[in-house]
């Protein structure tokens, strides 16, 4: 495509401050979204957190937890491929082309004709997940059909409760992906917020109440007010406009569908990953096996929510917006902002978790249920996941460069070979590692998956700017590797000394590395004045002081 002419012509080079080459406002803008999404999912991550954090201290890793967590894995796949990017990532890109070029009535007509079909196929799904949880919990929990029926029994039962909530994860995800095409993104990240409360509750009365099927009810209703409910009165303050027709003859309606469609086979291959590595689970550990995955998996995807998809969800509307204009010149800087950004903050995030693993373990589940051998469990599978927390990062900024292209066919294919790339790792790795082989085989297929995407967008765009982003994780290098020996010699030091049983130990023998590696990291990277440093500390200090443009 051509670049477009209002392109600054005199500034040929970088700019200093290290934000996208954009105009003042533009910048600002993306800059405070940016920064508020990171501080908003930082927030949900930790009430995530705080959630995962109790449910294993009040049911460890052995017996009915397993039931539990396995009777997510369908749902939550159907939620994926209906909301959590598929309709939502095709309606983004056309709402958002609506809204840049003043088309309001046709935005909101699409609006209303996408809400209606999501809730006709919603009902269809649900209703048919319901009647089959039989035959759906025997394909997730394969290991437990001989030996071990009583979880196999309680999976259906649990799956039969959390599926009706899928309609309000569906909704919800229409309704935040419409709020982020008018960049506005506050309400959207609160959203998990208030869902992880209300889910919390749900597990501290589990016990006096029905157990675990206490947490699904639970389930349903934080997302009914956190996903649904509270996304409404924004979206009436943004003159939301709801007909009562379905208009499968809309063009709009026609285009969202059209690109909907690759993309519910690229969701479908990305999260196939994780039924098919929990799958395995069930028949190398069939007692503990899916917990530990599902406990290390949370952990792993802390810094990938928190920066990975924080950047990613900011910068999407950014990109479409640059693609409906032909601006490939700033469609390249952005990208190369956001992904320069994300490796930043996640890349010394891979290296303290894999060091801090069992510190970070011990601290946050090691009690009542949780024992130490949970946590050694835990953790090995978690220094083999560690391994992709960067690929999986990068992987949500280069996957959302192709939707807001439009393309949502590239995606798919890769997603396919990734898929096969995972179960050929997976096979031989489970035989010789267990469970935590299943982990490094879905690291080793997030980093081939981002790889080939980065190749293939490319051959699309152009020049990604590839020599700043390699020059600036060469730069990377040392302070991440003084981040890992500071942590590791402080580790086991503190641990010598203290000890592990106590909470006064557990805090020093994790606040203590981590804070002194934090110190290197920032050092080493103000010594060598990695640029990145600046604009990501820029990306949250704007926000936190108000100095920008509402987002």
């Amino acid at each position: 495509m051509p670049e477009d002419s209002s392109e600054h012509l005199g500034s040929k080079a970088e700019p200093t401050n290290g934000l996208p080459s954009a105009t003042g406002s533009g910048r600002d803008s993306l800059a405070a979204a940016a920064g508020l999404m990171v501080v908003a999912i930082f927030l949900s991550a930790i009430t995530g957190l705080i959630r995962v954090m109790v449910l294993a201290q009040q049911f460890g890793t052995s017996g009915e937890i397993n039931a539990y967590v396995q009777a997510f894995r369908v749902p939550d796949f159907i939620y994926f491929l209906m909301a959590g990017g598929a309709l939502r990532t095709g309606f983004v890109p056309v709402f958002t082309e609506y809204l840049t070029l003043g088309k309001h009535k046709q935005a909101w007509r699409t609006f209303s004709s996408t809400l209606w079909l999501l809730v006709i196929v919603g009902m269809l799904l649900v209703g048919l997940g319901v009647i089959f949880a039989p035959q759906l919990a025997l394909l997730v929990g394969p290991g437990w059909a001989a030996q071990h029926r009583g979880l196999l029994s309680l999976c259906i039962r649990l799956m039969r409760i959390v599926f009706p909530g899928e309609i309000f994860f569906v909704l919800g995800g229409l309704f935040m992906g419409t709020l982020n095409a008018h960049k506005h993104f506050l309400w959207p990240a609160a959203g998990p917020i208030v869902y992880n409360i209300i889910v919390i509750i749900g597990i501290l009365l589990a016990p006096i109440l029905w157990g675990l099927p206490t947490v699904a009810y639970a389930v349903v209703l934080g997302a009914l007010v956190g996903n649904l409910l509270l996304q409404i009165p924004p979206l009436r303050r943004r003159g939301a406009r709801l007909l009562l027709s379905l208009d499968l003859s809309d063009e709009g309606m026609r285009r969202v569908i059209m690109l909907a469609i690759p993309v519910i086979f690229g969701l479908a291959v990305a999260e196939i990953n994780l039924i098919i590595t929990t799958a395995l689970a069930t028949k190398v550990n069939p007692e503990n096996g899916p917990a530990i995955l599902e406990y290390a998996n949370r952990l792993w995807k802390l810094p990938t929510r928190m920066f990975g998809a924080g950047i990613a969800i900011a910068l999407f509307p950014t990109l479409a917006e640059h693609y409906a204009k032909d601006d490939v010149s700033r469609f390249r800087r952005d990208f190369s902002f956001g992904l320069r950004n994300t490796l930043f903050l996640t890349v010394p995030s891979a290296v303290g978790i894999m060091v801090l693993r069992e510190p970070l373990i011990r601290l946050l589940f090691e009690r009542n249920q949780f024992g130490p051998q949970d946590t050694v469990a835990v953790g090995q599978a978690l220094l083999w996941y560690g391994l992709g927390i960067v690929g999986l990062s990068a992987l949500y900024i280069v996957a959302r460069a192709f939707y807001a292209r439009h393309d949502t066919v590239t995606p798919v294919w890769v997603g396919v070979l990734s898929v096969g790339v995972c179960v050929t790792a997976a096979l031989p790795l489970m035989q010789t590692m267990k469970v935590a082989g299943l982990a490094l085989a879905t690291s080793i297929s997030a980093i081939v998956n981002t790889i080939i995407l980065m190749w293939l967008l490319r051959k699309q765009v152009g020049n990604l700017d590839g020599a700043r982003i390699l020059r600036s994780q060469l730069n990377l290098l040392p302070p991440a590797a003084g981040l890992g020996i500071i942590c590791w010699l402080t580790m086991v030091a503190t641990e010598q000394y203290l000890g592990t049983a106590g909470l006064t130990a557990r805090l020093a023998n994790l606040l203590v590395p981590m804070g002194l590696g934090i110190i290197t990291f920032i050092g080493l990277s103000a010594l060598l004045r990695v640029e990145e440093m600046h604009s990501a500390w820029r990306l949250v200090k704007r926000r936190l002081t108000g100095r920008t443009a509402s987002a």
